[in-house]
């Protein structure tokens, strides 16, 4: 059985001309949008392809795999391989042109901040303002809402409930401290919102707390960097943001201002005690 990215690869390349020209369609799909398999659901991929369901899973089945869910895991699984790592970064950043002198951090501050302010200004022009409305107004109605996110997010969601907490919004901070990330769910109920944070390669942490939040019937508000995010098929209202980034590493700014551009929504909400 076929057991990387790789390997699948190859073998779609080896067998094309054997497959029938429904299949054709789904194999060039594939070896053009690794990206969408990954992270995509059986129907929203089969959506953008231009096949049924139904075409994704004998594609599957040719290549040898029991069903799609097993085909698309050597995507994700390659996806979390190619991110690059903190010594590959730190390399990347020891190879550029700046200079390593004295003022080499004033160096770096400005091409940061340049890049910060590009995509500030990218994301005010393409962030969903329907979608931030519906999110003020769903965190509004919520009884508690509760706030999720792990390694690189969780900044973004201390930040974020330290704010509600202090505009007086009853806020819960999932942590897990202490591994009571399960009792920190079981605070959640109908008539709460989850708001999670998480952004590729996709902390499967916050996917299962935000699956654990739907079975308990709260809404959940999503904030993360794609349509094929896991997270966004599951979500209620989904905030899609594409972060600055300097060799692999990536800022906040974004999230950061998204969160405060929400609390302000809230306090000026219509409906605010």
């Amino acid at each position: 059985m076929l057991t990387t990215q790789s390997e699948l690869e190859h073998a779609i390349e080896s067998q094309f001309a054997s497959l029938s020209k429904r299949l054709q369609q789904v194999a060039r799909f594939v070896l053009d949008n690794p990206n969408s398999i990954a992270f995509g659901t059986v129907a929203s991929i089969a959506s953008t392809a231009g096949v049924h369901a139904s075409t994704l899973v004998r594609f599957a089945h040719a290549m040898g795999f029991e069903g799609f869910s097993d085909m698309q895991k050597l995507f994700k699984d390659q996806l979390l391989v190619s991110a690059p790592d903190y010594q590959t970064r730190m390399q990347s950043v020891l190879q550029a042109s700046s200079e390593h002198d004295d003022q080499c951090g004033l160096s770096w501050l400005r091409q940061v901040s340049a890049s910060s302010a590009q995509a500030m200004e990218t994301m005010c022009e393409q962030v969903d303002g329907l979608a931030l409305n519906q999110a003020i107004t769903l965190l509004h109605q919520a009884n508690i809402i509760h706030i999720q996110g792990v390694r690189r997010s969780f900044p973004v969601a201390t930040y974020f409930s330290y704010l509600l907490n202090n505009i007086g919004r009853k806020a819960h901070l999932i942590d897990s401290i202490g591994q009571m990330g399960k009792a920190q769910c079981n605070l959640m109920s109908e008539g709460d919102a989850l708001f999670a944070i998480s952004f590729s390669p996709y902390a499967s942490e916050t996917l299962n707390i935000a699956l654990e939040a739907k079975s308990r019937g709260v809404k959940l508000v999503a904030l993360t960097d794609s349509p094929l995010s896991p997270l966004a098929d599951q979500a209620d209202v989904c905030i899609k943001i594409k972060e600055a980034e300097i060799h692999s590493f990536r800022s906040l700014n974004g999230c950061m201002n998204i969160i405060q551009a929400l609390m302000l929504g809230l306090i000026h909400h219509p409906n605010n005690p």
